[in-house]
């Protein structure tokens, strides 16, 4: 890098994952000076899209989480591999939320596309009760219903059921509060108790609808969601769920980074990281905002003003007593622009803004705490497999399309060729392992513009139930999550030709691997023999999924009052004051 070249820039943010680019476009779009840092070649962190080669090169640099189907990518994969857009961490979208309100405010809708999930499917295992698991995988899969017609047209429902799971709907549907969560009582036993609804209804409501992981997952939270869910129905079609276009969570990641470029800001990617220095030398300014790009008739107000440590404010009140303002001492970031580089840059920040996946670079002498400090709150680690299928596993239609064949009517009845291919199948705790919850596996196709045409993606995603986590030793991701793929494979495909049953391929190629729980301290003091952190460093905190499995829909609307959160700490009441906002409104003038 020349010198002389600005280096000092308002906010550092080490990581490129949804909440790191949603606070960095944000801060940019208000006038900061930003820069993002990934040591990845990527963007998105734990929210990447890779294409295949990416994502196995990926698994062989994680041997110690991740394990593929073969050693080498297939020849046939391997030369189409940039078609594929693969996401490490699956995202489905609701069609109502603020996760969507900030897509259209920020203008990063338009850079993205999105495509209705066809349906939710819940595995019926014909052997539930059996206490062989191979008995257990045979089964068929339920499509659930989501609103009051698809109550009335589902043929297996009685006239009983039909109306207790009506009054179940509309009691969620509601606008009044729920009230009190009723103490130690699960939604299974919930919906038992308060509307009569047990065995698959219980089950479909709890885990295909409300997405709980486990039968003791509490009430409130799981109708909320329903209630959520209810009123995204029919906003863009009769789905409640979009699906992004090129790998999902990674187009997102893409979009709020372009913005962040648009207004000013910076990325480094690729580039190895180095520990975070308190004391860095600081060198010239990064303007808020060049041009072309607009500049503000008044700079924007400073970061807020905090001290560096909260152990050097007590050393200067003990010297000088009681502080009426603490001072500021930037933070660096040394990054190597070059192989080999003896004497890297140093990006220095009033702010730097860390991702926890980051957080061990930056800090490579931080002791990790004991899971048991880390929050609640907080998802553990979770299994995932990612296989790549040479066909559908099959959906079962909407129960509207199978009436009136015979009628005039019927060609206004959508067709299977005008349904998504993308469907998301929902298998109950313990359905094919005794130790995994609520397994989710999300089915993309070349409607989505993940996968070349004649290739479909399976996201498998599940979680240890809390009882099985009696060592720190995790068990192989693959081995817990096959048996749910085959019970997939295992699903009859109806052969049109001779009416029997035809056996489906099996995958093409497979990834399983665990996604980690970052090691973070969970406040800036982890304990009292060691250091504190500075007070202007942040990390992005865990999300607070009240069911692990409803992350699947819960994350873009639960990282956006994270990301808000972080960018009024960065802000200040001076720059409340001042009139900063969180991705404002832009006003757009028409042309004469």
């Amino acid at each position: 890098m020349d010198p002389g070249e600005p280096t000092h820039f308002n906010v550092l943010v080490a990581g490129t994952g949804l909440q790191e680019s949603i606070l960095a476009a944000a801060l940019a779009k208000a006038g900061y000076s930003v820069l993002q840092l990934d040591s990845a070649p990527y963007y998105g962190t734990e929210h990447a899209s890779l294409s295949l080669s990416e994502l196995h090169d990926w698994a062989l640099e994680e041997r110690r989480r991740a394990s593929t189907s073969s050693e080498l990518l297939p020849d046939s994969l391997a030369r189409i591999s940039q078609r594929f857009a693969l996401s490490l961490e699956p995202m489905l979208l609701r069609a109502q939320g603020p996760g969507l309100d900030l897509l259209v405010r920020s203008r990063v809708a338009s850079y993205l596309q999105f495509g209705l999930v066809g349906g939710v499917g819940l595995f019926q295992s014909d052997a539930a009760s059996s206490p062989e698991p191979e008995l257990r995988r045979s089964g068929r899969v339920k499509r659930v219903p989501a609103s009051k017609s698809d109550v009335f047209t589902d043929q297996t429902l009685s006239l009983v059921e039909k109306r207790r799971l009506t009054k179940l709907l509309l009691f969620a549907a509601g606008q009044d509060p729920f009230g009190h969560d009723p103490p130690g009582i699960g939604f299974i036993d919930y919906l038992q108790k308060g509307f009569s609804l047990s065995g698959t209804i219980a089950d479909s409501l709890a885990y295909a609808l409300a997405l709980c992981t486990s039968p003791s997952d509490p009430a409130l939270p799981a109708l909320e969601r329903i209630r959520s869910i209810i009123h995204a129905v029919g906003r863009y079609g009769p789905s409640p769920y979009l699906v992004g276009h090129y790998g999902g969570a990674g187009d997102l990641v893409g979009g709020f980074s372009r913005i962040c470029a648009v207004w000013g800001g910076g990325q480094i990617l690729g580039r190895p990281i180095l520990p975070l220095e308190l004391e860095p030398e600081v060198g010239p300014s990064v303007p808020p905002s060049q041009p072309p790009f607009s500049t503000p008739e008044t700079l924007p107000p400073p970061p807020a003003r905090v001290g560096a440590t909260s152990l050097e404010t007590t050393r200067v009140e003990e010297e000088e007593g009681p502080a009426t303002a603490t001072t500021t001492r930037p933070l660096g970031i040394p990054v190597r622009l070059e192989e080999g580089d003896a004497n890297p840059t140093v990006f220095t920040g009033d702010w730097v803004v860390s991702s926890p996946h980051l957080f061990s670079t930056l800090f490579p002498s931080q002791p990790t705490p004991p899971a048991a400090a880390l929050p609640k709150s907080s998802k553990s680690e979770t299994a995932h497999l990612i296989a790549i299928l040479p066909d559908p596993i099959p959906f079962p239609p909407r129960a509207s399309a199978s009436l009136n064949h015979d009628d005039d009517e019927s060609s206004s009845t959508p067709t299977d060729a005008d349904e998504p291919d993308s469907h998301l199948f929902v298998f109950p705790p313990g359905t094919c392992h005794p130790n995994v919850a609520s397994v989710t596996a999300l089915q993309t196709g070349k409607g989505t513009m993940s996968c070349p045409e004649g290739y479909y993606v399976l996201y498998l995603t599940g979680f240890l139930l809390d009882s099985a986590r009696t060592s720190a030793e995790l068990p192989d991701a693959r081995s817990l999550l096959e048996p749910y793929l085959e019970a997939l494979l295992a699903l009859p495909v109806p052969s049109t030709d001779t009416g029997t049953t035809a056996t489906r391929a099996p995958p093409v190629y497979s990834v399983a691997y665990w996604s980690p729980r970052p090691d973070v301290p969970t406040s800036s003091s982890t304990s009292p023999s060691s250091p504190e952190l500075p007070l202007n460093l942040l990390v992005t905190p865990p999300l607070a999924c009240t069911s692990q499995s409803s992350s699947l829909i819960e994350t873009l609307d639960e990282v956006v009052p994270s990301a808000e959160a972080m960018f009024w700490k960065i802000v200040g009441e001076e720059g409340r004051k001042e009139g900063v906002e969180f991705f404002a409104k832009e006003e757009r003038v028409d042309d004469e």
